[in-house]
């Protein structure tokens, strides 16, 4: 039985590996089922037996890449209460930049969710998924400016909320210009002193 389950696990991860493979290539919507069954090489029927179709694997692929991604930001935001408030919102936007730069996998799946998705119909609610994912980003970010103005760190042009929030639009940018920059030489090249300097134009 046990080895059963640790087959069935393998070939679930099969599947999703080839259908973010197959995503990657000629986008969701040009992707079929049959291609994903081909490159995982299994049965059409294998997939079905996993997931009800593409909109259940894209959340699978969604998943695996954000739910780490938020797992790090609770971390170095809320539990790292040694360090200052702005010391840890710089660690957090490093540490989610390191996620994209050293992680081909994450990169791809990024990749795929921001520019080879269209989010109507079945995959409509994963909208839905992705708005709740950033409210509770933007919730720890603004704990942490918070602590930021106790303090004192915190500029008075910037009340908690809106230094989240822009911060927030600052990593989105970030992210989707990092994913863009195949050369290395526009921002991710000088994505580091970008995020000192989005910090500090916060600081008091």
């Amino acid at each position: 039985m046990r080895r059963t389950k640790e087959e069935a696990a393998r070939t679930r991860r099969g599947i999703v590996e080839a259908a973010l493979a197959c995503f990657d290539r000629h986008g969701i919507a040009g992707t079929t089922l049959d291609q994903i069954a081909a490159q995982a090489k299994v049965t059409k029927g294998a997939v079905y037996w996993h997931f009800t179709g593409k909109a259940q694997i894209l959340h699978a692929i969604r998943e695996e890449a954000s739910i780490p991604l938020l797992d790090r930001a609770d971390c170095t935001l809320l539990q790292c209460a040694s360090t200052s408030p702005l010391e840890r919102i710089t660690r957090f936007l490093d540490t989610m930049l390191a996620a994209v730069e050293s992680d081909a996998h994450t990169r791809r799946a990024l990749s795929v969710m921001q520019f080879k998705c269209e989010y109507a119909d079945d995959l409509a609610a994963e909208l839905a998924d992705m708005r709740r994912n950033n409210d509770r980003l933007a919730k720890s970010l603004e704990q942490a400016y918070a602590a930021a103005r106790r303090a004192g760190e915190l500029s008075e042009g910037f009340t908690p909320k809106m230094a989240a929030l822009d911060t927030l639009i600052f990593l989105a940018g970030m992210i989707r210009l990092t994913l863009l920059d195949k050369a290395r030489d526009g921002v991710r090249k000088n994505a580091k002193a970008l995020i000192r300097a989005h910090v500090r134009s916060r600081r008091a």
